[in-house]
């Protein structure tokens, strides 16, 4: 009698703990502000799922699922994607290359007329005199011939 009523205490003890559905909700809860994440729990143990920005982020996650009352331990299957490839490198022109293609830029913008291009070292250093509504197209074309740099040594007029 005394070995079955020790039986039925450890079965009520037992039973009383936490159920799977309410650690569940506690787990999402304490998870909920890593948008992407899910989190399913079967006999205790969370299993935690979705994608992450960063290790960091994926670590912190799993701490949050193990602070939760009732979770025994936490299986983690979240992912970090690959970081993006290097941007390409920079391109620059020659000097040569350079003076050619800001010549026939300048000579092909009618409002650029009182404007001079030279080029040293990538750099292409703009003279004269230009209208201001006329300096950001003209601007955009010299950058699109790769230099290094367009320095801006005009008179806005």
């Amino acid at each position: 009698m005394l070995a079955s009523l020790l039986l039925m205490s450890a079965l009520a003890l037992t039973g009383c703990g936490p159920k799977d559905a309410d650690i569940e909700k506690n787990v999402a809860t304490a998870i909920s502000a890593y948008p992407g994440v899910s989190v399913a729990v079967k006999d205790g143990v969370a299993t935690i799922s979705g994608q992450v920005p960063d290790e960091s982020t994926r670590a912190s996650v799993e701490a949050a699922a193990k602070g939760v009352k009732g979770v025994k331990s936490v299986s983690n299957n979240l992912t970090v994607p690959p970081p993006p490839p290097p941007p390409p490198p920079v391109t620059i022109n020659p000097d040569e290359t350079l003076q050619s293609s800001a010549n026939q830029v300048l000579a092909g913008f009618d409002n650029a007329k009182g404007v001079k291009a030279t080029v040293k070292d990538g750099v292409v250093t703009l003279t004269g005199t230009i209208k201001r509504a006329d300096l950001p197209g003209l601007m955009q074309k010299l950058n699109e011939i790769k230099p290094k740099k367009v320095e801006n040594k005009l008179v806005i007029k």
